[in-house]
This record gives C-alpha cells, structure tokens and sequence, in this order.
C-alpha cells in the first residue's frame, strides 16, 4: 500500500510538465520519494591525465591536471514549501598550456572553471494546485549533453543556464492540466566559438490522465523560440503524446511520441520527435537511469556568412548506473551518445553527419562515513563527416581524488 501511494504521488507531481526538468535524464519519473538534510557541506580534489586537453584532431596537448573545489547541498521536502539547492565551486589546472586554436585568444591558458548551481522549489497552493521553478547553472569547458542544448563536442569554457517553471491544476481524481515557460542558453566565453552562442524560450501546456495508481496517460503542446546570435532564429511547435508507468516499486519508465514543426529561414520542416525515459533505484545494489530523445535542433548549424544548415536532426542518448558491491565499494558506469544529422544548408552545403560518443567508468571506496575516494576513466571520441577532413578527435581522461564531507 504504501508503495502504490508513493508511486501515485510522483506522477502526479511530474506529470506538471517538462518544463521543470534540468536535464533529459529527468524524463521518467523518480523512483521513491526523496529525503530530507540539513544543509551539507564537502571539498573534494583529485589528480589525472588527458591526452587531448585542447578537444581536437589537430594541436593535440597531453598533461597532467589537478582539480580541486568545495560544495554545498540542502534539501527540505517536509515543509510546505519544497526547497533544494546546490553550489559548486571549482578549477581544473593543466600542467601544460593549451596551444591549440580551439581556445582562440585564450591560447596558453591552463586553468579553466568548473562552477555550477541548481535550485528548486515547489510551492502548494492547496491540494489541487501547486508550482514548480528550478534554476540550473553552470560554467565549465566539459559539455553535458543530456542539457540538450550541448554541441557536439568541446567547446572551451561557456556559460550554460536553464530557468524553468510549471503550474498543476488537477480538475478531478484523475484530471489534470499544466502549464509551463523556461528560458535557458548558452554563452562561450571562447571568441572562436560565439558564432554560437544561443537562447530558448518555451511556452507549453498539457493535460494528463491517471488511469490507475501506476500509469498516466499525456498529451503536451509546446512552441519554442531557438535564438542566435549568427545564423538564422527558428520557431517550433510540437506535439506529443505519451504515458509515465511505474513498472514495479523500483523503476519506472516515459515514452512519449509526437511530431514537431520548424519554421527557419521562410521554410518549414516536419519530424519526429521522441522522448524515452527508464529509472531503476537501487536493487540489490544497482541503480540506472537513461534517456533516448529525437528532436529537430538548431545547435552548431552556422557554418559562416549566409551559410546555415537549416535542419539538425538529432538523436540523443544517455544512460548513468551504479553497482555498490559492498557498503564500502561502488563501481559507477555509463556512457552518452550524440547524433547530429544535418541537411537543407543553405547554398547547396553538402549534407553533415557527426557522432560523438562518450562512455565512462570508475569506482569509489568509502574510507569512512566522510571520507570516499574515487576513479575515474572517460573516453571521448567525436567522428566528424567524412567530407570535414581533420575535424575528428579521440580523447582520454583519467583521475583519481578523494571526497570530504562535513
């Protein structure tokens, strides 16, 4: 009983819309009700290898790097007003300097940022309504592609913001409507880079269906407005229809299937567009949660004066687990994937294909309540079209570091 009850809660709470996710592996509904703490606080450092700092094919620079920086989370979901935030404050130091052209004017450099910051809130009107705002932001050279709006590979340090809101009304036991806005972007700091530099904003509105304790049927509706800074703005409408299941009381998944409309450049294209998500909580010591989503996007589309790609399908996936073997050893595990398929350039621009793919693996092994180290290796590879010569790179990261909490 009391797990229907839970699972019966979480939908109803995250069936307000995509509005309040920060990142796509927020797709499917959470698993269990999360839990409270006090405000916390932690520093961590470590110490590795990349073979390729400066992210290319060619001027490629191996060293040796440090990485320190301190944090702090807090979480209270037992009062009326649902609060949780996190800060980080961080460096990464090279040992040696970038001197490829990939960092523009910044060649040479050999610190970069790693700074980000989340918060959410959710505030109940009474029990039939309530609102949902998070804020995401973040400023480091290391692209997070499950943001959806990352490109396709290292782009030198930028400034990456989401801003997101959403109000439930539930008109009966069973019926609800929301309604939801978010502007987000990204800003690189990189002067070779700006060309794409970008903004969002969203409208959308949905209304949902609880068929039983552990489904709900939706339908969403959704205008987005891609704004650039070079290259041509695009308009997007988009409809969806889908359903969130729990599938027992540790996982649950999200499919949703529509088609979207982009209006760029007085042309308008028709695709699909899919979003599919899966979370398993921790079962006998694993946990995993994953994404799968298709959508037509407008990122890394301008390729000089008046030559644009005017369509940039892309398919993004991306799955995260953990294994803990033992209360003091854990293995984490992953990797995500990037497919950008572009087309309709402007000027007969030939049509492009880029992957990139990223898979990830390491172990952390508690010392004591406070104290965990970790490893860490990641692998990189971004295959350019064939037709874009010495534009591919491969690219290897290792660490290790400890954690400190207090």
């Amino acid at each position: 009983m009391k797990s229907s009850f839970i699972v019966r809660a979480l939908l109803a709470v995250l069936c307000a819309g995509s509005a309040g996710a920060i990142s796509l592996y927020d797709t499917a509904p959470m698993v269990g009700l999360p839990q409270s703490h006090t405000a916390r606080y932690g520093a961590y450092a470590s110490v590795g290898y990349d073979s390729n700092m400066n992210a290319t094919h060619s001027d490629q620079t191996s060293s040796p790097f440090v990485r320190a920086g301190v944090d702090a989370s807090f979480a209270d979901y037992e009062s009326v007003d649902k609060i949780t935030y996190r800060l980080n404050l961080g460096m990464t130091h090279y040992l040696e300097s970038s001197n490829s052209r990939s960092y523009g004017s910044n060649s040479g450099k050999q610190s970069f940022a790693d700074l980000g910051a989340t918060a959410t809130l959710v505030h109940a009107f009474n029990s039939r309504s309530s609102y949902m705002a998070s804020l995401n932001l973040t400023y480091s050279p290391e692209p997070d592609y499950s943001t959806g709006i990352s490109a396709a590979r290292r782009q030198g340090e930028c400034f990456n913001w989401a801003f997101n809101n959403s109000y439930n009304q539930s008109i009966d036991s069973r019926w609800s409507w929301n309604v939801n806005a978010a502007y987000s972007g990204l800003l690189y700091s990189e002067t070779e880079y700006q060309s794409d530099d970008r903004q969002y904003f969203t409208l959308g509105a949905g209304l949902s269906y609880r068929a039983s304790e552990v489904l709900s049927y939706k339908v969403n509706f959704s205008y987005k407005n891609d704004r650039r800074d070079y290259g041509y703005n695009s308009d997007n409408m988009t409809l969806m229809f889908g359903f969130d299941r729990a599938l027992d009381p540790l996982s649950s998944c999200s499919v949703s299937v529509g088609v979207q409309q982009k209006y760029i450049h007085n042309e308008s294209f028709l695709s699909p567009n899919i979003r599919l998500g899966y979370n398993r909580k921790a079962a006998e010591g694993f946990s995993v949660n994953s994404y799968a989503v298709l959508s037509n996007e407008n990122v890394d589309t301008y390729r000089g004066a008046n030559l644009n790609y005017l369509s940039d399908l892309t398919l993004r996936v991306g799955v995260d687990g953990v294994y803990t073997l033992s209360p003091d050893v854990s293995f984490t595990f992953g990797i995500s994937v990037l497919r950008a398929q572009y087309s309709k350039g402007t000027y007969r621009m030939e049509d492009e294909t880029n992957l990139t793919y990223r898979p990830h693996v390491g172990m952390n092994y508690k010392f004591s309540e406070k104290l965990t180290g970790n490893i860490r290796y990641q692998y990189t590879f971004y295959d350019a079209d064939k037709h874009r010569t010495n534009a591919d790179y491969s690219r290897h990261v290792i660490s290790t570091g400890i954690n400190y909490t207090f």
